[in-house]
């Protein structure tokens, strides 16, 4: 690229030369003006052209890039006007190339809004002020190429995955307004959305079909107005149009899109919600991509990962309501889990749970999903219905989109559920069973600590925990939900109307919620009827019987725990125990077994585990109740 420019700066030394021995040549300056408005279809000229270079302008930069590459002509400088090596000053300028004295003709060229401000460092309307090229203008100039920290490598790969119902429609909005806009005065355009929906493809592909460059801007650390001027600076030299993102930018975000808008012109913007024309004091063109149907993600899922099945796509289509992005970064994972071999349904299925980062926030505590089936012991049809609601999620593609419910249901599609029975009957172990059996993480939210006193924070509070599971697909287990959940009451006063207010908006929230919900409670006939039709599943769990208390002893110990004779048929029609209290009794007399380094746990520990328990509940514990076993308590 330099070999282009050589008679103009072949020129420039003579004419320094020149000047060092006789003075102002009004030929030779005359002659590198005319060679510099001939440089057409160069680096140079688009500088000249893109900035509006006078012909004071034109000769400072010529100058300043003559003695930034070329370390005689700096040298010759230097010594002329008694300067530092690799610095020009406007009295040097008005010298050599005017023949003046003085730089009075040309303050207007190095005013703080000048174009030479943005291609010299250093510019003052003071003639012995010291200039220097702007490196990256040097860098231009001399290579044809424009780089900076702030622009975003072009990632092609996404390409194939933009929602395809939606992709003529967002092009052909975006290139109506690209054509209809007015390049003299500036705009925004904006593209709204959910991340990972597909707006950067586009954004690309609109850009691509309108003949226009774009450049995907990261905002920098730096975003003082003199950073910006210099991107805003290199991205008029590419001309192509900025494209920034929103996300985590919200302080300065609105004055940073302003300034580039004003400097450039157009610049387009990536958001999840919009931000309006007042608050830019700009005009703003808004293009809405919503998220994909599950017939567009079922043909995403076939272009990623071919190996699926229909069956296969539609479980993760019914249990994953997925972004074109969440889809890559699922496939992505599962990759990672394959270790190289051919992706399974396994691999894939357990890639979209790791693909949501499940941060619930301080307001709902993760529970491990450690329990199977064969841990929890219910009746039936309890069993069944908690097999049915999992089968639900699973199925909702087929049903949805397949059989064409959705149009008939526009919200509540997600699987709501009551659990109801007294404490410790195994509502959180069955909220447990569903989320191992569905391959789900499950949160855990008390009521108690979700309900406020102040008005208007109960439900910014339940809003929260809601957008956040949202955005992480988890089951959201509501333990005593009849905090809130009980019986509309008269509305006597204000608390009575806001507390209605509250459970009304739990409600509305869970219609919305296209994922699992379970709400606990020991008191379901508090519940109002209305909110009871509404949700998909009641499932009891009721006090166990003799039955189920045996199967509940038969199953209180790991395998690997030593178990001496144990009087089971005593323990199962003497003491009338929740599966929460037997549980507990099998712990607490494994640790007095080791206590007393026994080899085994005995009946003894499991009599004194018992009397234990009844203490915790503030029961005594007597010797009828003890039976035939009394002698076994002994001083305990």
């Amino acid at each position: 690229m330099y070999q282009s420019y050589g008679e103009l700066f072949s020129e420039l030394k003579v004419c320094l030369d020149e000047f060092c021995e006789t003075g102002y040549n009004e030929k030779r300056a005359q002659r590198i003006k005319e060679l510099l408005k001939a440089n057409e279809d160069t680096p140079l000229e688009r500088v000249f052209s893109v900035f509006g270079c006078d012909e004071f302008d034109r000769c400072a930069l010529a100058l300043s890039l003559l003695v930034a590459s070329s370390l005689s002509a700096s040298r010759t400088v230097s010594k002329i006007f008694s300067l530092r090596e690799g610095y020009i000053t406007p009295a040097a300028i008005s010298s050599v190339f005017f023949g003046l004295d003085d730089i009075i003709p040309f303050y207007s060229s190095l005013s703080d809004d000048s174009p030479l401000c943005r291609l010299l460092d250093g510019v003052s309307a003071d003639q012995g002020c010291l200039m220097s090229v702007k490196g990256f203008i040097s860098s231009f100039v001399f290579t044809g190429i424009i780089s900076d920290e702030a622009f975003e490598p072009v990632n092609e790969e996404s390409d194939a995955y933009l929602p395809l119902k939606d992709s003529e429609r967002i092009q052909g909005e975006i290139i109506s307004f690209l054509n209809s806009s007015d390049p003299s005065s500036p705009f925004v355009l904006q593209l709204t959305g959910e991340n990972g929906c597909g707006r950067h493809t586009a954004i690309k592909r609109a850009f691509r079909s309108a003949g226009r460059e774009q450049i995907f801007i990261t905002l920098p650390a730096d975003a003082s107005r003199s950073r910006i001027t210099e991107l805003s600076s290199k991205l008029l030299l590419t001309g192509a149009v900025p494209v920034l993102d929103s996300e985590g930018r919200e302080e300065d975000f609105s004055r940073v899109l302003r300034h580039l808008a004003d400097e450039t012109g157009l610049c387009a913007v990536i958001n999840e919600k919009e931000i309006s024309s007042k608050e830019l004091s700009l005009p703003v063109f808004s293009v809405r991509l919503r998220r994909p149907d599950a017939s567009e993600q079922y043909l995403i899922w076939q272009e990623m990962s071919k190996d699926l099945s229909l069956e296969e796509v539609s479980e993760l289509i019914g249990e994953f309501d997925m972004t074109p992005g969440d889809i890559s970064r699922a496939v992505s994972f599962a990759r990672m889990l394959s270790d190289g071999s051919n992706l399974t349904f396994g691999n894939i299925k357990d890639g979209c749970y790791r693909s949501f980062a499940s941060d619930m926030g301080d307001k709902a505590v993760h529970l491990e999903a450690v329990f199977g089936w064969d841990d929890i012991v219910l009746p039936e049809r309890s069993k069944a219905l908690l097999s049915q609601a999992c089968s639900q999620v699973r199925s909702r593609h087929r049903v949805y989109s397949g059989w064409g419910f959705r149009e008939k249901l526009p919200y509540g599609r997600g699987v709501s559920m009551i659990f109801t029975g007294p404490p410790g009957t195994g509502k959180t172990m069955g909220a447990q069973v569903m989320a191992k059996e569905l391959g789900m993480d499950i949160y855990r939210v008390s009521l108690a600590n979700v309900v406020s006193k102040y008005i208007g924070e109960t439900e910014k509070n339940l809003n929260e925990i809601f957008e956040k599971a949202k955005s992480c697909r988890v089951i959201l287990f509501f333990d005593e939900a009849d905090v809130l959940f009980s019986k509309r009451t008269e509305v006597k006063d204000s608390n009575d109307k806001y507390s209605n207010m509250e459970s009304a908006f739990l409600l509305q929230k869970m219609e919305e919620y296209s994922g699992v919900v379970i709400l606990a409670t020991n008191l379901v006939q508090n519940f109002d009827e209305a909110f009871k039709r509404r949700m998909s599943y009641i499932v009891e769990f009721p006090f166990p019987d003799v039955l189920r208390r045996r199967e509940l002893w038969a199953k209180a110990f790991p395998e690997k725990t030593p178990v001496g004779d144990l009087d089971i048929d005593f323990l199962v029609e003497h003491y009338e125990l929740s599966g929460s209290n037997i549980k507990n009794i099998a712990l607490h007399s494994a640790f007095l077994a080791v206590a007393e380094n026994s080899s085994t746990v005995e009946m003894k520990h499991i009599m004194r585990s018992v009397k234990n328990e009844y203490a915790k509940s503030g029961k005594a514990f007597t010797k009828a109740e003890a039976g035939e076993y009394y002698y076994l308590l002994g001083d305990a």
